[in-house]
Protein backbone atom coordinates (compact mmCIF):
# COMPACT_ATOMS: atom_id res chain seq x y z
CA UNK A 1 0.00 0.00 0.00
CA UNK A 2 1.17 3.38 -0.76
CA UNK A 3 2.64 5.27 1.92
CA UNK A 4 0.04 8.11 3.37
CA UNK A 5 1.24 11.52 3.79
CA UNK A 6 0.62 12.75 7.78
CA UNK A 7 -0.16 16.65 8.15
CA UNK A 8 1.46 18.43 10.68
CA UNK A 9 -0.84 19.25 13.76
CA UNK A 10 -0.77 22.27 15.57
CA UNK A 11 0.01 21.73 19.35
CA UNK A 12 -2.33 23.63 21.56
CA UNK A 13 0.22 23.92 24.09
CA UNK A 14 3.12 25.65 21.65
CA UNK A 15 3.48 29.06 19.95
CA UNK A 16 5.10 29.53 16.95
CA UNK A 17 7.00 32.81 16.01
CA UNK A 18 4.81 33.81 12.14
CA UNK A 19 8.32 35.45 11.49
CA UNK A 20 10.89 33.51 12.52
CA UNK A 21 9.31 29.95 13.11
CA UNK A 22 10.67 30.15 16.87
CA UNK A 23 8.94 27.83 19.27
CA UNK A 24 7.56 29.07 22.60
CA UNK A 25 5.14 27.05 25.34
CA UNK A 26 2.16 28.59 25.04
CA UNK A 27 0.72 30.28 28.21
CA UNK A 28 -2.33 32.23 29.20
CA UNK A 29 -2.42 36.14 28.80
CA UNK A 30 -3.43 38.95 31.00
CA UNK A 31 -5.50 41.68 29.54
CA UNK A 32 -1.73 43.98 29.35
CA UNK A 33 0.26 41.31 28.48
CA UNK A 34 2.39 41.47 25.23
CA UNK A 35 4.64 38.24 24.39
CA UNK A 36 7.36 39.07 22.03
CA UNK A 37 9.59 36.99 20.12
CA UNK A 38 13.10 36.51 21.83
CA UNK A 39 14.85 35.84 18.57
CA UNK A 40 13.04 38.69 16.65
CA UNK A 41 11.47 40.73 18.37
CA UNK A 42 7.71 39.95 16.70
CA UNK A 43 4.50 40.23 18.66
CA UNK A 44 3.33 36.52 19.67
CA UNK A 45 0.50 37.16 21.49
CA UNK A 46 -1.43 40.35 23.17
CA UNK A 47 -3.79 40.40 25.82
CA UNK A 48 -7.08 42.47 25.34
CA UNK A 49 -10.31 43.38 27.81
CA UNK A 50 -12.01 42.76 24.22
CA UNK A 51 -13.75 39.32 23.46
CA UNK A 52 -15.02 38.42 20.16
CA UNK A 53 -18.32 40.17 21.19
CA UNK A 54 -16.36 43.45 21.38
CA UNK A 55 -14.57 43.40 18.29
CA UNK A 56 -17.21 42.29 16.02
CA UNK A 57 -18.91 45.56 17.71
CA UNK A 58 -15.99 47.52 16.39
CA UNK A 59 -16.17 45.81 13.39
CA UNK A 60 -20.12 46.23 12.64
CA UNK A 61 -19.05 50.09 13.82
CA UNK A 62 -16.35 50.40 11.12
CA UNK A 63 -18.48 49.38 8.46
CA UNK A 64 -21.16 51.97 9.40
CA UNK A 65 -18.34 54.81 9.45
CA UNK A 66 -16.73 53.01 6.13
CA UNK A 67 -20.00 53.77 4.23
CA UNK A 68 -20.77 57.04 5.53
CA UNK A 69 -16.90 58.24 4.84
CA UNK A 70 -17.40 57.04 0.87
CA UNK A 71 -20.89 58.35 0.52
CA UNK A 72 -20.71 61.51 2.48
CA UNK A 73 -18.79 64.91 0.95
CA UNK A 74 -15.82 64.67 2.54
CA UNK A 75 -15.29 68.74 1.73
CA UNK A 76 -17.22 71.87 0.53
CA UNK A 77 -15.29 74.17 -1.15
CA UNK A 78 -17.13 77.69 -2.37
CA UNK A 79 -15.41 79.91 -4.75
CA UNK A 80 -16.77 83.17 -6.43
CA UNK A 81 -20.12 82.16 -5.20
CA UNK A 82 -19.94 78.47 -6.67
CA UNK A 83 -20.43 75.51 -4.40
CA UNK A 84 -19.07 72.23 -4.84
CA UNK A 85 -19.29 69.16 -2.85
CA UNK A 86 -16.59 66.10 -3.62
CA UNK A 87 -16.90 62.77 -2.21
CA UNK A 88 -14.45 60.46 -1.91
CA UNK A 89 -14.94 59.02 -5.16
CA UNK A 90 -15.60 62.35 -7.19
CA UNK A 91 -12.26 63.62 -5.61
CA UNK A 92 -10.61 60.32 -7.30
CA UNK A 93 -12.05 60.68 -10.65
CA UNK A 94 -10.74 63.88 -10.63
CA UNK A 95 -7.89 63.22 -9.75
CA UNK A 96 -7.21 60.50 -12.30
CA UNK A 97 -8.67 62.85 -14.96
CA UNK A 98 -5.60 65.26 -13.90
CA UNK A 99 -3.33 62.60 -15.08
CA UNK A 100 -2.28 61.58 -10.79
CA UNK A 101 -2.89 58.26 -11.73
CA UNK A 102 -0.43 57.12 -8.93
CA UNK A 103 -1.90 59.51 -6.08
CA UNK A 104 -5.68 58.49 -7.31
CA UNK A 105 -4.74 54.81 -6.75
CA UNK A 106 -2.97 55.41 -3.91
CA UNK A 107 -6.32 57.37 -2.45
CA UNK A 108 -8.06 54.39 -3.49
CA UNK A 109 -5.81 51.71 -2.22
CA UNK A 110 -5.60 53.12 1.57
CA UNK A 111 -8.94 54.92 2.23
CA UNK A 112 -11.13 51.91 0.37
CA UNK A 113 -9.66 49.12 -0.77
CA UNK A 114 -7.65 48.01 2.14
CA UNK A 115 -10.53 49.03 4.89
CA UNK A 116 -12.24 47.37 3.07
CA UNK A 117 -11.16 44.10 3.13
CA UNK A 118 -10.06 44.69 6.69
CA UNK A 119 -13.53 44.78 7.42
CA UNK A 120 -14.96 42.19 5.60
CA UNK A 121 -12.59 39.54 6.78
CA UNK A 122 -12.63 40.36 10.31
CA UNK A 123 -16.88 39.95 9.73
CA UNK A 124 -16.26 37.06 7.75
CA UNK A 125 -13.90 35.66 11.15
CA UNK A 126 -15.99 36.96 14.00
CA UNK A 127 -19.66 36.73 13.13
CA UNK A 128 -19.52 32.37 13.04
CA UNK A 129 -16.96 32.48 15.87
CA UNK A 130 -19.84 34.50 17.60
CA UNK A 131 -21.83 32.32 16.96
CA UNK A 132 -19.60 29.35 18.09
CA UNK A 133 -18.82 28.29 15.13
CA UNK A 134 -14.95 27.53 13.74
CA UNK A 135 -15.39 30.24 10.49
CA UNK A 136 -15.07 28.61 6.72
CA UNK A 137 -11.34 29.09 5.50
CA UNK A 138 -10.48 30.39 8.97
CA UNK A 139 -6.41 30.00 8.14
CA UNK A 140 -6.38 31.74 4.94
CA UNK A 141 -8.62 34.05 6.01
CA UNK A 142 -6.58 34.68 9.26
CA UNK A 143 -3.21 35.20 7.10
CA UNK A 144 -4.90 37.59 4.55
CA UNK A 145 -6.24 39.64 7.33
CA UNK A 146 -2.41 40.20 8.60
CA UNK A 147 -1.19 40.84 5.79
CA UNK A 148 -3.61 43.21 4.72
CA UNK A 149 -3.48 44.64 8.23
CA UNK A 150 -0.11 46.26 7.27
CA UNK A 151 -1.51 48.00 4.59
CA UNK A 152 -4.64 49.50 5.73
CA UNK A 153 -3.52 53.07 6.58
CA UNK A 154 -6.44 55.66 6.43
CA UNK A 155 -4.47 58.11 8.59
CA UNK A 156 -2.36 58.48 5.42
CA UNK A 157 -5.53 59.47 3.46
CA UNK A 158 -6.35 61.67 6.39
CA UNK A 159 -3.09 63.69 6.21
CA UNK A 160 -3.61 64.22 2.63
CA UNK A 161 -7.04 65.41 2.80
CA UNK A 162 -6.01 67.88 5.78
CA UNK A 163 -2.82 69.48 3.85
CA UNK A 164 -5.09 70.12 0.52
CA UNK A 165 -7.39 71.48 2.66
CA UNK A 166 -5.16 74.07 4.44
CA UNK A 167 -3.80 74.77 1.34
CA UNK A 168 -6.86 75.00 -0.23
CA UNK A 169 -8.21 77.67 2.20
CA UNK A 170 -6.24 80.60 1.02
CA UNK A 171 -7.95 80.39 -2.04
CA UNK A 172 -11.60 79.70 -1.55
CA UNK A 173 -13.94 78.86 1.73
CA UNK A 174 -13.43 75.14 3.09
CA UNK A 175 -16.01 73.71 4.92
CA UNK A 176 -15.03 70.33 5.88
CA UNK A 177 -17.94 67.55 5.24
CA UNK A 178 -19.47 64.68 7.26
CA UNK A 179 -17.20 62.06 5.18
CA UNK A 180 -13.99 63.46 6.78
CA UNK A 181 -15.20 63.11 10.20
CA UNK A 182 -16.61 59.48 9.09
CA UNK A 183 -12.77 58.92 7.95
CA UNK A 184 -11.37 60.02 11.44
CA UNK A 185 -13.57 57.64 13.60
CA UNK A 186 -12.81 55.29 11.24
CA UNK A 187 -9.10 55.48 11.56
CA UNK A 188 -9.87 55.03 15.54
CA UNK A 189 -11.56 52.01 15.30
CA UNK A 190 -9.35 50.10 12.66
CA UNK A 191 -6.49 51.17 15.40
CA UNK A 192 -8.14 50.25 17.97
CA UNK A 193 -9.60 46.44 16.11
CA UNK A 194 -5.25 46.06 15.23
CA UNK A 195 -4.74 46.64 18.20
CA UNK A 196 -6.98 43.09 19.22
CA UNK A 197 -4.28 41.23 17.26
CA UNK A 198 -5.38 37.73 15.36
CA UNK A 199 -3.90 35.89 18.41
CA UNK A 200 -6.57 35.34 20.85
CA UNK A 201 -9.20 34.57 17.84
CA UNK A 202 -6.65 31.47 16.75
CA UNK A 203 -7.31 30.30 20.49
CA UNK A 204 -11.30 31.10 20.48
CA UNK A 205 -11.77 29.17 16.94
CA UNK A 206 -9.37 26.16 18.14
CA UNK A 207 -11.84 25.88 21.47
CA UNK A 208 -14.94 26.25 18.70
CA UNK A 209 -16.86 23.38 16.96
CA UNK A 210 -15.57 22.66 13.38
Amino acid sequence: MPAQAVLPQRRADLLVCEECDAVYPRRALAPADLLRCRRCGATLGRGHWLGVDGQLALTVAALVVFAIGNLAPIVTLELSGKRSEATLFQAMRLTWESDEHLVALLAGATAFVFPLVVIALRLWVLVPLRATRRPAGLVPALRALRWVMRWSMVEVFMLGVLIAVVRSAGISSVVLGPGIFAFGALTLLLTSIQACGLHGLWDVAEAAPG
